[in-house]
């Protein structure tokens, strides 16, 4: 079975990288990757068709804030009714932008540089395949 995840990120090596990461997971099926440039693409991409997942950065192109975008498009996409988990990624940003993703909806939170446990991790309790968390 393939898991369809749809990447949010206006930096090709990200993007690159994320693709590699996903490339090595041995969660019992495989990725289709699909990737979007900016909060537009992203909507258009979301309106067109289903994913398992989406990893979405805080910082992408679009009207506004910058620091806004990813939570304002996070939002946008749970007001469209899109019940896929969401990982937000930054590159910046502390506890406070943490916990302002996870109020917002997301499941989860990676910082870059990506860590590749951390992110194989985060992956597999969002989608389910992996092992629980225990405690908080």
């Amino acid at each position: 079975m393939t898991k369809r995840v749809l990447i949010v990120d206006d930096a090709p090596n990200v993007v690159g990288v994320l693709r590699e990461f996903f490339a090595r997971f041995q969660h019992g099926h495989a990725y289709e990757i699909t990737s979007a440039g900016s909060v537009a693409d992203a909507c258009d991409i979301l309106l067109r068709g289903a994913f398992d997942l989406i990893l979405l950065d805080m910082v992408i192109p679009g009207i506004g804030d910058r620091w806004k975008q990813g939570l304002n498009l996070l939002k946008r996409v749970r007001d469209l009714g899109v019940k896929a988990p969401v990982l937000m990624m930054s590159g910046g940003g502390g506890d406070a932008q943490k916990a302002e993703a996870l109020v917002a909806g997301a499941v989860g939170y990676l910082r870059k540089p990506f860590d590749l446990r951390d992110l194989d991790r985060s992956v597999a309790l969002a989608l389910g395949s992996g092992p629980r968390a225990t405690g908080g």
